[in-house]
């Protein structure tokens, strides 16, 4: 069974919503600071390629975890079996109310609280980076567990390791370019970045919103009726390539 399309363009906006967040968009300067052993201020000072590549091993670090994360998932999905389904609406409920939570409509207290889990290295180094991320991952703030949690559900519902690696993979790569970008552009991001400051809870509220709509949708099970026709509309052109391709072929014979 193939991973739905629809399912791997939902991981991914999921992943540029938590970059977004409230509470990892206002701390990126200084975690890029932090990793290249320097301040937020002396980032003005500091190589953009250096301070790039220590974001792309952060990413590489809590990528690995998410991956794991998502073929644990996945491997789970698939030993549940024929009870997948109800779990799959329970988790459909658990959205909703994780998504409410953003909104601010209810309040779950442990999602209020961080968790921080620091790694302070004796000198800064890319080794050091990668591990950073791998503790982002692990425990560095619930703040990301809402939309974390809508992948987890998806990755369980493909039933199979890669698919749900492969989901959270995406949602990494959604959440890791931005902090790449960010890195390797800081000069001219940062202001802009102090800016959208101002709007962060928006992105919270989007989030919010994403998280109703897709808790909806695997509860009455017409997540799996949408991402069906995604995935024939998506093959549309492709078969029709590949049919006129096959014409053309015939007749250059």
């Amino acid at each position: 069974m193939n991973t739905p399309n629809v399912s791997i363009f939902t991981a991914l906006i999921a992943g540029l919503l938590a970059f977004f967040s409230p509470c990892v968009l206002p701390l990126v300067p200084a975690y890029l600071g932090y990793m290249a052993g320097t301040t937020v201020s002396g980032l003005a000072s500091t190589s953009r390629w250096r301070i790039a590549l220590h974001a792309l091993v952060f990413t590489l670090g809590f990528g690995l975890v998410f991956t794991l994360l998502g073929a644990a998932a996945g491997l789970l999905g698939s030993a549940l079996g024929r009870y997948l389904p109800a779990v799959v609406r329970i988790g459909g409920v658990f959205l909703i109310i994780l998504g409410l939570d953003l909104l601010g409509l209810v309040r779950i207290p442990f999602l209020q609280m961080e968790r921080r889990l620091e790694v302070r290295p004796k000198r800064s180094g890319y080794w050091a980076s990668f591990l950073v991320g791998m503790v982002f991952a692990a425990g560095w703030t619930p703040c990301i567990g809402p939309v974390l949690a809508s992948i987890l559900v998806l990755a369980a519902n493909s039933q199979t390791v890669w698919q749900g690696s492969l989901l959270l993979a995406v949602f990494s790569l959604g959440l890791g370019v931005p902090f790449i970008a960010v890195g390797a552009l800081f000069h001219v991001l940062l202001p802009l970045m102090r800016r959208m400051g101002k709007w962060v809870r928006i992105f919270n509220y989007v989030g919010g919103g994403l998280l109703i709509v897709m808790g909806f949708l695997l509860l009455t099970g017409l997540f799996s009726q949408i991402s069906f026709y995604m995935d024939q509309f998506a093959a549309g052109p492709v078969l029709a390539f590949g049919f006129s391709s096959t014409i053309m072929a015939s007749y250059g014979a």
